[in-house]
């Protein structure tokens, strides 16, 4: 099944996207997020920063395995990543392989993202300035929104646009 890939950084507003894209999709989008993924381990129980890094390591291997399985029904997927390595880009690729699929980028000045992380409550302040300078370097998309002067719902109208015209461009292509 086809999938929409949104990439960006903590708190750029990935996550409001996914919902606002599943709310006016008139087909259902299963929502494959990293943070559901990764979260899957109890951070508070892991106080030793190796263990930590390898835990998060397979988290994020985990992510990219699952992602063909949950492609693998008729509903598409809107995934929602954060490109902080190439091999993390390059595994999704990856994994996306035989899938048609549109790549976002979704942009927010550093300013935005760190008021939004001091608002959230639920990240760690400073990891939106962490990935700001990796998260888009060297990155291709079909498409670019920027969250801080559109609303969630307008980037998913726009994102769903390009979407279903791409998905028509490659039924065309592959008739």
């Amino acid at each position: 099944m086809p999938a929409i890939v949104l990439n960006g950084t903590s708190s750029s507003g990935k996550t409001s996207i996914a919902r606002a894209i599943q709310k006016f999709s008139p087909i259902p989008f299963i929502h494959i997020s990293l943070d559901t993924i990764v979260d899957m381990f109890r951070w508070d129980a892991i106080s030793d920063d190796t263990l930590r890094r390898e835990c998060h390591r397979a988290g994020i291997s985990n992510f990219h395995k699952v992602i063909p399985a949950l492609l693998s029904s008729r509903f598409p997927g809107v995934i929602d990543h954060v490109f902080e390595r190439n091999e993390w880009y390059s595994e999704c690729l990856s994994a996306l392989h035989g899938h048609h699929y549109l790549i976002v980028g979704v942009h927010c000045p550093l300013e935005i993202l760190r008021s939004r992380e001091s608002a959230r409550g639920d990240r760690r302040i400073g990891l939106a300035e962490i990935q700001y300078s990796m998260v888009h370097k060297d990155r291709e998309y079909d498409l670019e929104v920027d969250t801080s002067i559109q609303s969630s719902e307008d980037c998913a109208s726009e994102i769903l646009a390009a979407y279903h015209q791409k998905a028509e461009q490659g039924a065309a292509a592959n008739p």
